[in-house]
């Protein structure tokens, strides 16, 4: 064991008395569920599966939601496997709770002390270990290895800043990386950043977040609220983060000129910041309503989306979208999503976290970059004439989609043969 190492262990060790009020203060915060919080310590009354089982890790509601359709496909081949399903954001349990296919388990990660990660591998004793984009937590990686059980990256990434931090503490890193059975990355970039960091089985897979099957649609809500906007035009802003709603308010009343009855629909990424959002709005006075508040969308000219597992109505009624944390240096949100039922998407330069998506959009003519706020207004003019009819996947994304799952299974399915004959 490396010193870096060593020191690691020995510092996550001493934490773990702390772990529990750094918890309950993250609770106070909103962002633990309190209820649920001896499974972030690796306690749980929920008992292991007399099953071969498959442990899955995402880490927030993008992963989490692929993670979903990647269970899907490996059930539908293996489906005597049972899936235990870990995430780590609260958003991220919520979205996915009322998706869980049938034999999955949803749990929270534990934190990386050894003690929490020693009860949890020693209640769920997992068969094969799958961690998916860029959860590389030491502790958790190396008991898992130390029992044998084998484990896979998949959709790696990390930013160029980490590569450079990783680099400085390859001692921790590499061991753990050498001994992946399977680190399958977004792109040939990634491959030389993982095998510079020690990882040696290396695949390049298309990005895990286009295979996801499209949002739900809830057809009642559609309905619904398709009849109260009527004729309007509409626009949608999704995921937004602070600098970008100056942005919006800017490039609305801009639109506004042109087409008097504009509705706006505006979806921070984070919810609690829905609340400021629309006294900023009405500040600026832009007569705004919040979804879980509003009576009528009448004098109503900023809608704000303040509820979870709604993204895929606002996709569905909009024809244009702009996305969220692309006018910023966040890197730009999942475009496919919105993509998927049938809006063309508008970002800003920001797109590092995701380049491979919007490179795709671009490629089929889906997306379209502008590079300053200014270029925004003219390209969303256009869209603001079209009446949206329907949300269907466009066909080439749809087979994108597909063959990009097919291929993944086919990379997976070695490693859960040998799941299943080594607990048969």
């Amino acid at each position: 064991m490396s010193l870096l190492r060593s020191g690691y262990y020995g510092l996550s060790w001493l934490s773990a008395p702390l772990v529990s009020g750094y918890l309950q203060w993250r609770a106070s915060k909103g962002h633990e569920e309190r209820n649920r919080l001896k499974e972030r310590k690796g306690v749980t009354l929920t008992p292991r599966p007399n099953k071969p089982l498959l442990w899955i890790h995402a880490v927030s509601v993008g992963e989490a939601v692929s993670a979903i359709t990647i269970i899907q496909a490996v059930l539908k081949k293996c489906p005597e496997i049972h899936v235990l399903l870990t995430t780590t954001t609260v958003s991220s349990a919520h979205v996915i709770q009322k998706r869980l296919p049938k034999n999955v388990i949803h749990q929270y990660c534990p934190v990386d002390t050894p003690q929490a990660v020693t009860r949890f591998l020693n209640h769920w004793q997992p068969d094969l270990a799958i961690w998916i984009e860029s959860e590389l937590w030491p502790n958790l990686m190396h008991q898992t290895q130390e029992r044998g059980i084998p484990t896979i990256l998949l959709n790696g990434r990390m930013s160029l800043k980490s590569f450079s931090t990783w680099k400085k503490l390859k001692g921790v890193i590499s061991p753990l990386l050498s001994r992946l059975s399977l680190c399958a990355v977004q792109s040939e970039e990634q491959a030389f950043f993982f095998r510079t960091l020690g990882a040696t089985e290396i695949a390049v897979m298309e990005n895990a977040k286009g295979m996801m099957t499209p949002l739900e649609v809830d057809p009642k809500k559609y309905t619904a609220l398709k009849k109260e906007i009527g004729d309007r035009p509409l626009w949608l802003i999704a995921s937004t983060h602070p600098g970008e709603e100056d942005i919006i308010f800017k490039t609305h009343k801009i639109l506004r000129k042109a087409y008097p009855t504009l509705l706006t629909i505006l979806v921070p990424r984070h919810i609690d910041r829905a609340a400021s959002l629309h006294q900023l709005a009405l500040k600026e006075g832009i007569p705004s309503a919040l979804r879980t508040h509003r009576s009528s969308l009448k004098d109503v000219e900023l809608y704000i989306g303040d509820t979870m597992g709604e993204m895929g109505l606002f996709y569905a009624l909009s024809p244009v979208v702009v996305m969220g944390a692309t006018f910023v240096p966040r890197g730009g949100h999942n475009p496919i999503e919105a993509a998927q039922l049938g809006s063309f998407v508008i970002h800003g330069p920001h797109t590092f976290n995701n380049p491979q998506l919007y490179d795709i959009l671009s490629s089929l003519n889906l997306s379209k970059c502008v590079s300053t706020e200014e270029q925004l207004s003219p390209l969303v003019l256009p869209w603001l004439k079209i009446k949206k009819e329907s949300y269907d996947e466009p066909q080439q994304l749809r087979t994108y989609r597909e063959k990009g799952l097919e291929n993944l299974i086919k990379l997976l399915m070695p490693h859960l043969k040998a799941l299943r004959e080594e607990r048969g």
